[in-house]
């Protein structure tokens, strides 16, 4: 076998390994409503360096627990949020704002910033794969 052969042989498992396409992951979030009230979901995730998803409405009745896969997204911990029953961010929750359309179910990945039908909510960071809906009265 010459040289050439052997070198082409050599490279050529690693040039295909580069060609192909990165895999992306999905990420899925378990979600879990201990509410009272039907509460509606969003979520606000990184899909790459510089693109964001925004998804909703996921809804769970009361005591409804289920997973939500975000495709695209690559690590839970570039994810955000939101539900409508009385999210309650605190202090040491990391907050970020993001629109959302109203009574609509969505999927955008450009912001929707001051457009008609869309409202400004603050999404909050997840800290896990799981994330738990509590009544804000109960606490």
């Amino acid at each position: 076998m010459t040289v050439v052969k052997k070198l082409a042989l050599s490279v050529l498992p690693v040039l295909s390994v580069l060609a192909l396409p990165l895999a992306q992951a999905d990420v899925r979030v378990d979600i879990k409503n201990e509410s009272s009230e039907d509460c509606s979901v969003a979520f606000n995730a990184r899909i790459d360096k510089t693109k964001w998803l925004t998804i909703g409405w996921y809804v769970f009745l009361p005591g409804e627990e289920g997973p939500v896969i975000l495709k695209g997204a690559n690590d839970v911990h570039d994810v955000f949020i939101y539900h409508d029953c009385e999210l309650k961010p605190t202090d040491s929750d990391e907050v970020k704002r993001a629109w959302v359309k109203t009574n609509l179910k969505f999927t955008d990945y450009v912001p929707k910033e001051n457009e008609e039908g869309y409202e400004e909510v603050a999404f909050v960071r997840l800290k896990s794969s799981s994330f738990t809906i509590s009544d804000s009265k109960a606490k």
